[in-house]
């Protein structure tokens, strides 16, 4: 999915498919019998069956070579027909978003502002929220302002609008007073109905009224899809939401980028996923999955020594019992699992 219209580009098909390139997306060496192939995982909101494997304890030769046991490219299948399903589903919406943003017309950069909006629980005890949400938004301002101003070659074109995806519904208001105030950036969301101011959002709220369930839900998703077209990705805080698929799409599209310098010259802003600093005036942009993981940055933008996101960097492999192959290839590769 690029910043125009959605690109189905099926995975493993068609001789100039991207995945086809060795050198990008070299190839697992994995073999697993029939019952293996046929094992059924059940999901739940941790991911049944899963665990977590961490970049920074893993040796960074063996990610280049084995592409993360192809990770990379298995994720990426899996969110790209879950976006293209949600866009066929709610295509008159995402529309509508779309051209009241004038989206195609903008270099668009998605932030995710995960502020808490007063929830309590895991969420508090890990310190996840903004102490200071108003002195954050007014520092992420001038950073955006400040990254705009000295790299306008990017933004002749197409001129960066923020698209935003946040838990608190002030979050929106305060982002476009202080661009007023400062360089203007317009700062954009999508039509959705936010929780009351303090009441959170959390994955175990119970609704009396399924119909408003399933509308939160799809708005949420609406943000993860809109993130998935928009040229770079900012992580406000830690969150899961962005490290699925807007992390996952914007690591394909660095990857088609790489290609089309090499064959074009191409002169596009770079695709980015960045971890914006815990006081909103850093942002540390990878634009590589093995990047991201080991946390060695393309791209370093404000305050060098302001302190960095406390992120949790981490992708998920399916834990199998009896020592399957993909447990014994961690195993081999020296993977940690937690």
């Amino acid at each position: 999915i690029g910043e125009g219209q959605l690109m189905v580009d099926i995975p493993f098909f068609g001789d100039n498919n991207l995945y086809r390139n060795p050198n990008l997306f070299p190839r697992p060496n994995i073999t697993l019998d029939h019952q293996d192939q046929q094992r059924v995982i059940h999901f739940s909101n941790e991911v049944q069956g899963y665990g977590h494997a961490r970049g920074k304890l893993w040796p960074i030769e063996y990610l280049k070579k084995g592409n993360a046991l192809g990770k990379e490219v298995t994720d990426y299948q899996l969110y790209h027909q879950l976006m293209l399903l949600f866009e066929h589903r709610h295509k008159a919406r995402i529309q509508k978003v779309l051209e009241a943003t004038r989206f195609n017309e903008h270099t668009v950069f998605g932030l995710h502002i995960r502020a808490g909006n007063g929830e309590t629980g895991d969420f508090a005890r890990k310190g996840r929220g903004m102490n200071d949400l108003d002195g954050w938004v007014e520092r992420v301002v001038l950073l955006l302002c400040d990254y705009e101003q000295k790299h306008s070659h990017y933004f002749t074109k197409k001129p960066l609008m923020v698209y935003v995806g946040t838990d608190t519904g002030s979050v929106m208001q305060k982002l476009r007073a202080e661009s007023n105030k400062t360089c203007e950036i317009p700062f954009v969301s999508s039509d959705q109905a936010f929780v009351e101011e303090g009441k959170s959002v959390t994955w175990n709220l119970g609704y009396d009224d399924l119909d408003k369930c399933l509308k939160g839900w799809e708005d949420m998703f609406l943000d993860m899809y809109l993130f998935t077209r928009c040229n770079s990705v900012m992580a406000g805080t830690y969150s899961s939401f962005t490290q699925s698929a807007p992390l996952s799409f914007i690591m394909h599209k660095a990857k088609r980028q790489q290609l089309q310098q090499q064959e074009e010259g191409d002169e596009q802003h770079p695709h980015y996923f960045c971890d914006v600093g815990v006081d909103g005036n850093r942002m540390d942009c990878a634009s590589t999955l093995i990047g991201w993981l080991n946390q060695t940055t393309s791209m370093t933008w404000g305050v060098l020594n302001a302190t960095k996101q406390r992120m949790k960097h981490e992708i998920m492999f399916p834990v199998l019992e009896g020592g399957g192959a993909i447990a014994q290839a961690f195993g081999r590769a020296g993977i940690k699992m937690d």
